[in-house]
């Protein structure tokens, strides 16, 4: 029997948390009968890549429309598809998925999913988007054959048509079980201290995710709190200026992007996660996991909550996060361990939610 031919859609195959949650069920997934191969809108080297073509994809690059103009980029898209012969279409670009399964159907594929990872309305940055995300929306009822969402409230933000929540599944036996080694090289390569108490935060350093208001409320705590941020991104040098300028430059290690995150999801003390919005949240799901207790912000959807109490939700107020990171548990909880195996916050689940919807 072929393979089922997919054509995952992405920007780029970075730490993100569509593209995080795409390769970990890409290696779980039958690979003997499922071909997995993406369509890129940056040619740059991502993250992912060289993993990706070790289990079989193939990468296609065509520019983005911040590179092209709509008609040159849809028409791209349109080729693209046509000749790679695909069965599947699965876009993960949000609202711009309207552009892609428009052009899905135009190149004859009979299954045309948009899968929203995000609230919309963080793109809505002027009119202009606005009208983008409008004409998508139109597109997408038009031409979507399925929609999908991380949460909620990321599907009510794009979908003017029902959707199917899936959740973005993790490798949960990686956060369980830890290796021992790399635990003990991170806290020597980050010079980490058996008396430091470390605040964590997983993500790019952008805007949203706000790592901002970690760095001023780290400036307001005692000095054996450290703040290890694990991403990068464009607000990169300003937090490094911003935290030289609060003089706690010593207590914040910018550990740049890792694939050892079940590892260093055990040097955290707190899990901090105050991005203005969010489609899901997966890092508050992987600390949960980790036995660490978190401080999100309420923008953060509430199906993150792994249901083992280790989730506290706060407004963006300075003072309330301070007093919560004082006075919050500190230590790994022991967690159900069997009943998290068993969630739908297992990556098995997802595969098998996301089989169904392929095949149906």
């Amino acid at each position: 029997m072929s393979k089922i031919k997919v054509m995952h859609c992405l920007g780029q195959l970075n730490t993100g948390g569509a593209e995080t949650l795409m390769m970990n069920i890409f290696r779980h997934i039958e690979r003997d009968k499922f071909q997995f191969d993406f369509l890129l809108f940056n040619d740059e080297k991502g993250f992912y890549d060289d993993e990706a073509k070790s289990l079989g994809a193939n990468l296609h690059y065509t520019p983005s429309m911040g590179h092209t103009n709509i008609f040159k980029y849809v028409r791209s898209i349109i080729k693209i598809l046509k000749d790679q012969d695909i069965d599947i279409v699965h876009s993960h670009m949000d609202w711009q998925g309207g552009f892609i399964v428009y052009a899905a159907y135009k190149a004859g594929i009979k299954k045309r999913i948009v899968h929203s990872h995000a609230n919309q309305e963080m793109f809505k940055t002027s009119l202009l988007h606005k009208l983008l995300i409008s004409i998508n929306k139109y597109l997408i009822k038009r031409y979507a054959t399925d929609c999908i969402a991380c949460s909620q409230e990321a599907g009510e933000s794009l979908f003017r048509q029902s959707f199917e929540v899936l959740i973005n599944g993790i490798d949960i036996e990686r956060f369980l079980n830890p290796n021992q080694e790399i635990i003990v090289q991170l806290k020597q390569e980050l010079n980490i201290q058996d008396t430091d108490i470390i605040l964590g935060n997983v993500g790019s350093l952008s805007e949203n995710k706000n790592q901002r208001f970690l760095i001023e409320i780290l400036s307001k705590l005692d000095k054996n709190y450290k703040l290890v941020l694990v991403g990068d991104g464009a607000m990169k040098d300003k937090l490094k200026q911003l935290s030289k300028g609060l003089n706690v430059n010593d207590r914040v290690i910018f550990a740049g992007v890792r694939k050892e995150v079940p590892e260093i999801m055990q040097l955290f003390n707190i899990f901090l996660f105050p991005s203005k919005k969010e489609g899901l949240g997966i890092v508050a799901i992987e600390a949960q996991v980790s036995g660490v207790s978190c401080i999100v912000s309420e923008s953060i959807p509430k199906q993150i909550d792994v249901g083992e109490g280790l989730i506290k939700r706060k407004p963006l107020i300075f003072n309330e996060w301070v007093d919560s990171i004082t006075n919050i548990n500190k230590n790994k909880t022991n967690i159900n361990k069997q009943k998290i195996i068993d969630s739908h916050f297992s990556i098995k689940k997802s595969c098998e939610k996301l089989i169904r919807i392929y095949i149906r």
